[in-house]
């Protein structure tokens, strides 16, 4: 993280003991210089912390590279029109939407996460006069309203390649692919940085909560099988996939998870794993490179 960019006000150097120095305010910081806390400022300066990567040539030629991975993943699926008819939207909604959008959702808050713990970040956050859970929250907006917009620029590309196949029923199928990534960078941001925050080995546990829950619970054929974060997502896009896609059966289908329902759900898993991120986050001790070269 840059220090050219204040998370307080003007003129601010260290936070008071009350605030996100927490546990490691020690001595050294009393006679600080006392900056009252301003929570529109701290958002204010998260927010540049955090969309500056816009602005970063290297990033925008990893979108474009990734852009060009989406046109060749679609090829398997619709390598032509007449493939594209049947092929395409199942693709878009499981492949594209149910898990790359999860997986690269989840590295990147989780990688976000892990930034922020490294020493030269910890010696600049602890100096902000803003308290640990309201960084978390804010670093969290910032983060999933900047990956909004880059998914919402993939999608664009495999709606593009929708449209240059002549996919039938594409447009009616857009929302839905809309809402459910957008529910997806959520509830799976959120997840990112709380294993993140926990582990800097956190594609272990990413591994192991796909190969458990989603792969295993979620194919099982009982009630149990809704702690499946992917099929919350395949309920939101259900009139894509029909009930045969997403495992309910057609005598089961009036009781089967409505959209809004699979939503909340999904916003649920988010506001679960963001709370234990605050609660794992106000009482960690974070090791600074002040505190090591001391």
């Amino acid at each position: 993280m840059s220090t050219h960019s204040s998370l307080g006000g003007p003129g601010s150097v260290r936070a008071s003991a009350d605030t996100v120095a927490g546990p490691e305010a020690g001595p050294a910081t009393m006679g600080a210089i006392r900056v009252a806390p301003n929570a529109a400022h701290a958002f204010g300066g998260i927010w540049r912390l955090t969309s500056r990567r816009f602005f970063s040539v290297t990033h925008w030629l990893i979108l474009l590279g990734f852009f060009v991975l989406l046109v060749v993943f679609s090829i398997p699926a619709a390598p032509n029109r007449a493939a594209a008819v049947t092929g395409f939207l199942p693709w878009a909604s499981r492949f594209y939407v149910c898990f790359l959008v999860p997986v690269l959702a989840f590295v990147a808050g989780a990688g976000v996460m892990r930034d922020d713990l490294r020493s030269d970040s910890v010696d600049y956050i602890l100096t902000r006069p803003v308290r640990r859970p309201l960084f978390v929250l804010f670093r969290y907006v910032s983060h999933v309203a900047c990956a909004q917009g880059e998914f919402l620029l993939s999608l664009a590309v495999v709606v593009g390649i929708g449209v240059y196949r002549e996919v039938p029923a594409l447009w009616p199928a857009v929302p839905l692919l809309i809402a459910a990534q957008a529910m997806a960078v959520i509830a799976f941001s959120a997840f990112g940085f709380f294993c993140g925050l926990i582990t800097g080995r956190y594609v272990i546990i990413g591994l192991a909560y796909g190969a458990i829950v989603e792969v295993g619970i979620g194919n099982v054929p009982t009630q149990l099988n809704q702690l499946s974060m992917a099929r919350h997502l395949m309920a939101i896009m259900r009139p894509i996939l029909g009930d045969a896609e997403i495992g309910v059966s057609s005598a089961a289908g009036a009781s089967a998870l409505t959209a809004p329902a699979a939503a909340m759900a999904l916003l649920g898993f988010a506001v679960v794993m963001l709370a234990a991120t605050v609660a794992v986050f106000s009482f960690k001790e974070l090791a600074s490179g002040g505190g090591r070269e001391a």
